[in-house]
């Protein structure tokens, strides 16, 4: 009778650790087909395109970024995105004149836009095929408008001049992506995100002489009466971004 149970044991114990098996062997099965990935990956957008619900909206600069990605797993990635934005400008260019036989020059200078700064996560939930939630934040910057000057039959420079603020603007995405390396290092991949960003503040300050305008200078009415155009709500937006990069 001892020994009966003694064999009963051993066989239920068995027969428990059967399931136990199947199911390694499968972990190691599903291991061994998983896709390797390296631990770095380093890319930049070849080609982008936007799309905004709201109209005019100041868009989110897309001409040249750095993703840098970091597995924390061979399936979950996270790290950031760096676009360097447009260039400082200063021109000097015509303007529309209020008085008949002048023409008005001047200058307009805008320090570097479009410069914003993201966080990455994204997670590969079959294959190549991944996930993605970002948020991030453009830097704000300013305009400038001065040293306007009236060209007739004398040149006459008119006290006014008009700087615009730009604030940051915060904006967050999420999106789905499929990246895939060749040549164990080289990275070719596209993603769609969708997300929302917000107008940000804008605040425009002026400086004029009244006494030399007689009352208030016809571009502050004209400002005045037609608003900025681009002040504006929150605006959704969608970007389909192809890129390609390292692997390392």
């Amino acid at each position: 009778m001892q020994k009966i149970k003694k064999i009963n044991i051993r066989q239920f114990i068995l027969i428990l650790l059967i399931p136990f098996q199947i199911f390694s062997e499968e972990s190691i099965e599903l291991k061994e087909n998983e896709l390797s990935r390296k631990k770095i990956h380093l890319y930049s957008a070849l080609y982008t395109l936007n799309r905004y619900t709201e109209y005019p909206f100041r868009k989110r600069s897309e001409d040249f970024d750095i993703n840098f990605l970091y597995g924390i797993t061979n399936n979950f990635f996270v790290g950031f995105t760096y676009n360097i934005g447009e260039h400082s400008e200063r021109k000097i260019q015509f303007v529309p004149s209020t008085y008949s036989g002048y023409e008005q020059v001047g200058e307009f200078s805008s320090s570097r836009y479009g410069e914003y700064f993201m966080l990455r996560s994204q997670y590969f939930f079959y294959k190549n095929f991944y996930g993605s939630l970002n948020a991030g934040f453009e830097k704000g910057f300013t305009k400038e408008q001065t040293k306007f000057l009236y060209i007739g039959q004398n040149v006459e420079y008119q006290p006014y001049s008009k700087i615009t603020n730009f604030s940051h603007r915060y904006f967050g995405t999420f999106g789905v992506g499929y990246r895939d390396n060749f040549f164990e290092n080289i990275l070719l991949g596209i993603e769609f995100e969708f997300g929302v960003i917000n107008s940000g503040k804008i605040n425009d300050h002026y400086t004029f002489d009244p006494v030399y305008f007689n009352g208030l200078p016809q571009k502050y009415r004209q400002d005045l009466y037609l608003g900025n155009p681009y002040k504006t709500g929150n605006s959704e937006f969608s970007v389909i971004s192809v890129y390609a990069g390292i692997a390392l």
